[in-house]
């Protein structure tokens, strides 16, 4: 579970380093990024240079073979997937390409695979291309999990989705670094109630105290007057309601 779309590409982020990132294995993994520019935007959540995020990408795909990784990037669209980094798929697989058609880099298949044929296959064929150059027709069979179209997955597996409002994350600003969000906010409210100073608390942090007593004091405030701390409940603390008191001597 994300709590919003930012965190999503940043555990995205982190799950993929952490597999390019084993020193050995015994099992190949095989990674599948639904949309393949959101391996884009979770490297550029990680770095604020657009350039180093794009170089950071290319450089995982080049070299994830090294680490047992293997990744396969979907897209709905060719152009979405930038020019460096489909000319280091070892495989390609085209499924219908509607009115759209082929990238200019890849018009050249039209001398062996029909147009219409590409522009409107059905859903489980698909044309294959080999960084070697050759090329396959195939098709996918239907596997019998697979979600139908008006089935509610949720339902048939059991899972209560409760919609609440989505957390807020820290924002950056600059030099002067980021500001604290609800995650980290709701983290600071528990470490000041399970007994640490606010000069500790600063510490692990790497806030300033004025920041952490100000939060503390948000905190309070907001349960004094609503009964909970928004921050609290968008992240699901069990410290929503609970006034931020420190029991120990040295608060």
């Amino acid at each position: 579970m994300h709590l919003s779309i930012d965190q999503e590409f940043i555990d995205a982020a982190r799950l993929t380093d952490l597999l390019y990132k084993r020193m050995h294995y015994k099992r190949l993994v095989y990674t599948v990024i639904r949309e393949a520019a959101n391996l884009y935007y979770s490297r550029l959540k990680v770095s604020d240079n657009q350039l180093y995020a794009k170089a950071q990408m290319v450089y995982l795909i080049r070299e994830a073979r090294h680490m047992g990784l293997s990744l396969g990037l979907d897209s709905l669209r060719m152009y979405a997937v930038d020019i460096d980094i489909r000319h280091l798929t070892d495989y390609l697989f085209l499924k219908s390409q509607g009115v759209s058609g082929l990238s200019k880099d890849l018009k050249w298949l039209y001398k062996y695979v029909d147009a219409r044929l590409l522009r409107n296959m059905k859903l489980h064929r698909f044309v294959l291309v080999t960084r070697a150059g050759a090329i396959g027709y195939g098709v996918f069979p239907e596997i019998p999990w697979h979600k139908q179209e008006k089935e509610n997955i949720l339902k048939a597996v059991g899972v209560a989705c409760d919609y609440g409002e989505p957390a807020e994350q820290g924002q950056s600003r600059g030099r002067r670094g980021t500001t604290i969000g609800d995650k980290e906010d709701s983290e600071i409210i528990s470490m000041y109630i399970g007994g640490l100073s606010m000069s500790k608390i600063s510490k692990q942090t790497g806030r300033s105290t004025k920041s952490i007593k100000d939060h503390i004091d948000a905190h309070n405030q907001s349960v004094e007057r609503s009964g909970f701390c928004p921050a609290c409940r968008r992240v699901h603390s069990q410290n929503e309601g609970k006034l931020a008191f420190c029991t120990q001597k040295h608060c």
